[in-house]
């Protein structure tokens, strides 16, 4: 009975250390949202389903996507055009 209170304790503690920025100061919780995140979309990330729709688009209208700034690994997808 005095680990499990013990551990209920501790794990009490953590998130209330972990959260202080949150509880106490108020400060908004990260965007962890690959698409709406405005730093991961100002280094050019992107979620892999705005990738995908992306491509998808492209070979709808008979163009690939790809535009030779990949490795040979990607050689396969079947988009990737070696010649630039």
């Amino acid at each position: 009975m005095k680990t499990l209170l013990a551990a209920i304790v501790f794990v009490g503690v953590a998130v209330l250390l972990l959260g202080v920025n949150i509880f106490f100061f108020h400060r908004p919780f990260p965007d962890g949202e690959i698409s709406t995140n405005p730093e991961m979309r100002k280094r050019g990330i992107k979620c892999a389903k705005q990738e995908e729709l992306e491509l998808l688009r492209a070979q709808k209208k008979g163009r690939t996507a790809c535009d030779g700034h990949y490795s040979d690994a990607c050689a396969s997808c079947g988009l990737y055009n070696k010649e630039p």
